[in-house]
């Protein structure tokens, strides 16, 4: 209502009442049986055949669901829902080692196929540590293969096992894959138990960030000498030269800049030159909030190097360190101090991470800030003059295209590891393009058969020889055979199996027994079964399916839930014929003994469901079978819907079935006629093609009568119901009365004349085809006292000219009277 309040105009919009009724789809159809792969009691759509190959794989050797999906479509359909079942199918699992403690390492991670099966034996994984910050995340490939073809593959780069990241690989994975879930494995607690996995720090080491170019003093010495004045010389050096300042951030901080050549200045003693450094770095990041704090020492001395600076988080979750180069004066690249000056950066819960597969190098525990592993003897890998390296008695060349470290460009080459730096050694000088060149170089040399993942772990860059400012072309590792650095490991980890040292308690996924009269029915409290349908939205159509290890005494048993079911959803259920309905012979055994037909219906909500007979025969990837007609005949269903219209019976010369090469036998005209009167919905061979040359419900019997006598106009009222129901919905809670029954009559009198006009109903004219009441006729006082309006909608249905008769008469000759 307008509230006016000065002379004028006034405009105000009025419901007009007209609310339209649009009428529902009536051809999706549900399809209920066993495929190779897929989820197990869940509902899938599929707009396609290759839907359905992407989702459930192969088709099942024993079930015929595949193949009359592949019917439904190729004769006409465009939706379709399909419910594996499976009952007792298991996943292929296996769980996941991670590096440390030496193998066979902690159990970390359980893989477990997405979905029950044996088809979960055919995924597999692997895991590289090529990221960024090869010392915190990691990367994983999924693979499924079939028929020796990788048929599915997957990537998920940078994931982490730390439980507050976006990219927590429990999480990440089993959220975005298709193929595996990924579970922490029982030893690693809970990722939700906050006094478990997250809090408990004892499960993992404090985040720590360590440099990977030793002090030493004087800087020419390379005895390295590592008393506390030599180190404090060295760093002061540094400072001389302008190189004072880094970035820090701790437990995922902002970032501060701390300078260590400010007051006071350095003591002579390595423990006063880490608590110097230590004090410095926490004055800084006391300007935040909340606060972190680290700790600082000077490691272990490495005789003939010098020592090592190790940042440690000291509060907190103490997550990780963070080392960047500062903008200006920067020491953080001399020192090597960073992951991205080539530094050694664990964060917290990077232990945990599934060990690669790959063989790779590894020196030390990663858990330990200080132990990063040398041994006594030194293998030496010069960049300059080293042409190949030995393993296991194979050579693998080092000085030829593709895989030649040799270069005498740059002048600080051993920290230029980021894209750019250098074009001309296309940006092989640092130390992870280093390491690359020689993991690749190993990976493709056949005679050796595995990989080598060695860039950026746990790999010490020791000078030799040369100065701090001019690092040298020697890298040393630890070792006096590169093998010995080399602990092998498996190509693939793979789902149902224990391979290599880093899996363990494998266990294969199972097919699953044959599917029981339960398993088709189904929980309706756990949505299983044909319950799996009950998130679905709409179904019009509804069809399981013929298998070989399912007896026809197990499917007698299921029609009648099956149909009552339908019947509840208002949907149609499209019947194979059973296997006892043809003899030995292959000839109708059905017609002499019509009681089969009775024994199909009788628990049957028979005027919800049709039956099709015989068999169809198709190609098979080039062997000819036979199948049950439902599928074809729900697509030719579909088929008709769009192009005539649910009205329209889907027989006749139009209805011809595609995709079939034939029928298991062909019926006579008189098979057919007494089998027609029986209900049974013949499919014909006739010189136009194989047509379904039937319309008639189970209810269609010449003896019953039933008004429900024809397909098409049972999935007619369906429609009508269906749409009605949707479409009168914003009528609840309207005030009863005459202007809400004008409403009703109204919408419901303009859906009725469209159908009208399309041809729906008999008669020339919408009094003759339908009426709409609603009104104190339908609706009295005591209905409107509890809240009811009745809403009667009558229609004349068309019915299908099931025999044309053609009366022919001779003309006796013109008499005149």
């Amino acid at each position: 209502m307008v509230q006016v309040s000065y002379p004028g105009v006034y405009v105000q919009e009025v419901p007009s009442g007209v609310r339209t009724i649009t009428g529902v789809s009536t051809s999706i159809a549900a399809f209920l049986g066993r495929a190779s792969k897929g989820p197990i009691d869940k509902a899938v759509r599929l707009l396609s055949y290759a839907d359905y190959e992407r989702a459930f794989g192969e088709p099942h050797p024993q079930s015929d669901l595949a193949d009359s999906v592949r019917m439904f479509f190729a004769n006409g359909g465009t939706n379709c829902y399909v419910v594996r079942l499976a009952p007792g199918a298991t996943p292929a699992v296996v769980t996941l080692r991670s590096l440390v403690p030496v193998p066979p390492g902690q159990a970390v991670l359980v893989a477990i196929a997405k979905a029950a099966g044996t088809w979960g034996n055919t995924v597999r994984m692997e895991v590289d540590y090529d990221t960024p910050n090869p010392d915190e995340s990691f990367n994983l490939r999924v693979i499924q293969e079939e028929g020796g073809s990788v048929v599915q593959t997957e990537s998920f780069t940078g994931l982490t096992m730390n439980p507050s990241s976006s990219r927590f690989a429990p999480s990440f994975v089993t959220q975005s894959s298709s193929l595996v879930d990924l579970e922490l494995a029982a030893a690693m607690g809970s990722a939700t138990d906050s006094g478990s996995f997250i809090n408990t720090l004892a499960n993992s080491f404090a985040g720590f960030s360590a440099s990977r170019r030793p002090l030493r003093n004087p800087l020419t010495d390379p005895a390295g000498a590592t008393d506390g004045a030599g180190i404090q010389a060295a760093l002061n050096a540094l400072f001389a030269g302008g190189e004072t300042s880094f970035d820090i951030s701790v437990n995922g901080s902002s970032y501060v800049t701390v300078d260590l050549s400010i007051a006071p200045a350095l003591p002579a003693t390595i423990a006063g030159i880490a608590g110097n450094i230590e004090s410095k770095i926490n004055d800084m990041l006391a300007t935040l909030s909340p606060a972190p704090t680290v700790s600082v020492s000077l490691g272990t001395n490495v005789a003939g190097f010098g020592r090592f600076i190790e940042i440690t988080a000291g509060n907190g979750d103490e997550s990780a360190v963070r080392v960047r180069r500062a903008a200006a004066n920067d020491i953080a690249g001399a020192l090597m101090l960073g992951v991205d000056q080539g530094g050694i950066e664990k964060p917290r819960w990077s232990n945990f991470r599934p060990a690669p597969t790959a063989s790779l190098m590894r020196l030390g525990d990663p858990t330990t800030p200080g132990d990063i592993g040398f041994a006594n003897d030194v293998l030496t890998i010069d960049q300059n003059a080293i042409t190949q390296i030995t393993i296991n008695g194979t050579n693998v060349a080092l000085n030829t295209a593709d895989f030649n470290i040799q270069t005498t460009a740059g002048t600080d080459p051993w920290y230029m590891n980021a894209s750019g730096d250098s074009a001309v050694t296309g940006d092989n000088d640092g130390i992870r393009e280093k390491l690359r060149i020689i993991a690749r170089a190993i990976n493709a040399e056949p005679d050796l058969g595995f990989q080598a993942e060695v860039w950026g772990y746990h790999l010490a860059v020791l000078a030799t020889n040369g100065a701090l400012g001019n690092e040298p072309t020697t890298l040393s590792t630890g070792t006096a055979a590169f093998d010995a650095t080399l602990q092998t490991n498996v190509r693939q980890y793979s789902l149902g199996q224990d391979v290599g040292d880093f899996t363990t308690n494998g266990s294969p996924g199972t097919p699953g027994g044959n599917p029981t009269a339960g398993a088709y029915q189904g929980s309706e409290a756990n949505q299983t079964g044909m319950h799996a349908l009950d998130p679905v939205d709409l179904i019009n159509l509804m069809v399981i399916p013929g298998d070989r290890d399912v007896t026809e005494s197990v499917m007698n048993s299921v029609w009648g839930p099956v149909s009552v079911y339908c019947q509840r959803r208002r949907a149609f259920l499209l019947v194979d014929p059973p296997p006892s309905w043809t003899d030995s012979n292959g000839r109708p055994q059905v017609v002499q003994d019509t009681g089969l037909i009775n024994q199909l219906r009788a628990t049957m909500v028979k005027d919800h469901a049709a039956v099709f007979y015989p068999r169809l025969k198709y190609n098979a990837r080039g062997l000819i079978k036979t199948i049950g007609p439902a599928g074809a005949i729900a697509g030719l269903m579909a088929r008709t819907d769009g192009s005539r219209g649910v009205w329209k019976a889907p027989a006749g010369i139009e209805a011809g079935i595609r995709d079939i090469v034939g029928v298991n036998l062909e019926l006579t005209d008189r098979e057919n006629g007494v089998l027609n009167k029986k209900g049974v919905n013949c499919i014909r061979v006739l010189p136009n093609g194989i047509v379904n040359w039937g319309a008639r419900t189970l209810d269609g019997d010449d003896d019953f009568g039933s008004e429900w006598k024809y397909i098409s106009i049972r999935r007619l009222a369906l429609m009508i119901e269906e749409s009605l129901y949707r479409g009168t919905r914003w009528a609840v809670f309207e005030p009863n009365d005459e202007p809400l029954w004008a409403n009703l009559r109204l919408n419901v009198g303009a859906f009725m004349n469209s159908l009208f006009r399309q041809g729906a109903f008999q008669g020339s004219s919408p009094t003759e085809a339908y009426y709409v009441r609603c009104d104190a006729s339908t609706t009295t006082q005591n209905d409107r006292n509890l809240g009811i309006v009745n809403v009667e909608v009558g229609f004349a249905p068309l019915k299908p000219a099931e025999f044309v008769v053609i009366k022919i008469q001779q003309m006796a000759g013109q008499i005149e009277t």
